[in-house]
C-alpha cells in the first residue's frame, strides 16, 4: 500500500480523495496528499436558480422547458411540467419533495404519469 500511495490508490475504481483520507487516518497518521491539479466544480446549469436544490438533470430538462427559477417552477406545477420531455414520474416526485412538501399530484382516473 505504501508504494501505491498516493497515485496507485487513487487509480483504483471507488477510491477517491475521501477514501484516501480515511486511509491516510488509518495507515499514515500525519500525511495529506495535495492534488496538483483542481478538483472539477459541481455541475449546474447556467443561469438557473434551480441549482443545487434539485438533482442536474431535472434542472436541465426545466431549464429546456424555460423554467428556471422557483415562480415559474410553482406557476408550471404539474400540467406544464409533464409537457416537458425527460421529466417523469420520479422527477415530478423528486421537484414535489423539495418544493411542495406534502402535496402529490395524482392524474384523474387511472392514468398513469409517463
Amino acid at each position: 500500500m505504501r508504494k501505491a500511495y498516493p497515485l496507485g490508490l487513487l487509480a483504483i475504481k471507488g477510491i477517491g480523495l475521501l477514501r484516501l483520507r480515511k486511509i491516510e487516518r488509518a495507515f499514515m497518521p500525519g500525511q495529506a496528499y495535495i492534488p496538483t491539479h483542481a478538483m472539477p466544480t459541481l455541475p449546474f446549469v447556467s443561469g438557473s436558480c434551480l441549482n443545487g436544490s434539485l438533482p442536474v438533470a431535472i434542472v436541465r430538462a426545466l431549464a429546456r422547458g424555460d423554467i428556471t427559477t422557483p415562480e415559474q417552477l410553482r406557476q408550471a406545477y404539474p400540467h406544464a411540467l409533464l409537457k416537458i420531455r425527460s421529466l417523469g414520474e420520479g422527477s415530478l416526485r423528486e421537484i414535489e419533495r423539495v418544493f411542495f412538501p406534502g402535496q402529490r399530484y395524482e392524474p384523474p382516473g387511472n392514468v398513469k404519469i409517463r
